[in-house]
């Protein structure tokens, strides 16, 4: 599969989303955004281990942490 700057990836195996910044035919650099340590992280990572999430995925996504965030107030 193609990645294209600006795609958001995630781990085949799950992840948070993830930007791509760099990609060939074998590797794909990204960066994230990690809460827990209120820093953006960058790595290159294989791209076989990817999967290209489409925009409404990753808005699903996000609807549902904030739910859980609210039944856990």
């Amino acid at each position: 599969m193609a990645f294209a700057p600006g795609d958001i990836v995630q781990l085949k195996s799950g992840s948070p989303a993830l930007t791509v910044v760099t990609a060939s035919e074998t590797e794909v650099s990204v960066v994230w955004y990690a809460e827990e340590d209120d820093a953006f992280r960058a790595h290159t990572l294989p791209v076989i281990a990817l999967e290209k999430l489409e925009v409404a995925d990753f808005e699903d996504e996000e609807e549902e942490e904030d739910e859980e965030e609210e039944d856990e107030d």
